[in-house]
């Protein structure tokens, strides 16, 4: 008899790629993981599409409403289908689907390529095609998968597999892989998923900002329209980093085209952390239909890093301007800076070019050659969009 784990090769050889005409630009939305953890509860949901809508951010793109770990009962029933935990989701989960639809916003659950949930509740492996049935009829429109409890089963397999039950129901589910970038991801995520983890979960602190986004901007060339680089959820609102920080982080998650999934409480969010996760302007430079992911221009190499010199990472849009993010990763005030216009793409032959200040919100002027900054504060960054003068003054005639 052919067993199980080879019954599983056989059909991850088989798999197609994923058909779902979803992620023309990266996923925007709100998760309760990186503030509630496993306290997730039917009431806190609908307070937080209630929230998204009144503060506007629907408006602005943030539309996805994604339940994290711990909305189901560590057992299955009798059919062999998830019970949604009936103390913390008494209406069920059609109910609420229902809900957040009711307010224009998409539904997200949450699962694992495994036996159990990273937090021992149950998982989808060797339940796939029963789990996305049941998500469809949920109305579901997004699902996050982790990694927990599987088994050893190889990622080439198990996601896949979730991925051809998700086809199978005809509904458009965001799939976004969670194997934290193990098992070369970057070969085979773009095929299986919208989105795929490159780095282990985010944590509030800078040098795990700044891991992930290092791990990843090493492969760039992988996103794009339908499928994204994904360094995990923005910690922005929940009062463990400074302001610069938080400032940056939006920065480089909408310059690499990272999706914008927020992490707080909505209820206790500060104006200055609103101000930033609101930000428009860098906002537009995330979903630019374009979709290339940002890249290091000056300043690359491990020697520049040690050294404290800031980085700039810069990338080209849709309508023919760039995009440029300046960071001083160091713990000290960097002070004047300048750079190349013509080595982050933003001009050719010394032509001028006019510079927005996208934390400004305001145009600074025209230049050529070179810009410089006076200053840049620890942990801080500069975000600017860059305007090639003719093309400003053709439009203007």
């Amino acid at each position: 008899m052919r067993s199980l784990f080879a019954s599983l090769l056989l059909l991850a050889g088989t798999a197609t790629a994923l058909n779902n005409g979803l992620a023309q630009t990266p996923q925007m939305g709100w998760n309760s993981w990186n503030k509630f953890a496993c306290n997730v509860s039917e009431s806190l949901i609908r307070q937080t599409a209630d929230k998204l809508t009144e503060l506007g951010l629907d408006k602005l793109g943030y539309e996805y409403v994604n339940i994290d770990d711990c909305w189901m009962l560590t057992e299955r029933d009798a059919e062999g289908h998830m019970i949604p935990d009936p103390q913390t989701f008494p209406s069920g989960m059609r109910a609420l689907g229902d809900y957040i639809h009711s307010k224009g916003l998409k539904f997200g659950v949450y699962s694992s390529a495994g036996n159990y949930t990273c937090e021992g509740r149950a998982g989808s492996l060797y339940h796939e095609d029963v789990d996305a049935q049941d998500w469809a009829s949920y109305g579901v429109d997004y699902l996050k998968y982790d990694n927990c409890y599987n088994e050893n089963v190889p990622a080439t397999v198990r996601y896949p597999l979730m991925r051809d039950a998700l086809n199978k129901t005809g509904r458009p589910i965001f799939y976004s892989i969670c194997n934290w970038g193990n098992e070369g991801t970057v070969g085979w995520g773009k095929e299986t998923g919208n989105s795929w983890r490159t780095t282990m979960d985010i944590k509030a602190i800078w040098p795990s900002i700044q891991y992930n986004f290092r791990v990843n901007s090493e492969h760039p060339e992988i996103a794009g329209p339908g499928g994204w680089n994904d360094p995990d959820m923005l910690e922005i609102g929940n009062n463990w980093l400074t302001l610069a920080q938080e400032k940056t982080h939006f920065a480089l998650w909408s310059i690499v085209k990272a999706p914008l999934i927020l992490g707080c409480d909505l209820d206790k969010i500060s104006a200055e952390s609103f101000a930033i996760i609101s930000n428009k302007e860098l906002i537009d430079i995330n979903q630019d239909p374009l979709g290339v992911q940002g890249t290091c221009k000056v300043s690359c190499s491990a020697y520049d890093i040690y050294k404290g010199t800031p980085q700039v990472y810069s990338g080209p849009l849709a309508n023919g301007d760039t995009a440029v993010v300046v960071v001083n990763w160091g713990l000290f005030d960097y002070g004047e800076f300048e750079f190349d216009l013509g080595m982050v793409g933003a001009s050719q032959n010394g032509e001028s070019v006019i510079v927005r200040d996208l934390f400004a919100h305001e145009d600074l002027g025209t230049f050529s050659g070179t810009y410089k900054i006076a200053g840049i504060p620890a942990y801080g960054s500069h975000a600017f969009r860059l305007r090639k003068a003719a093309a400003a003054e053709g439009f203007m005639q």
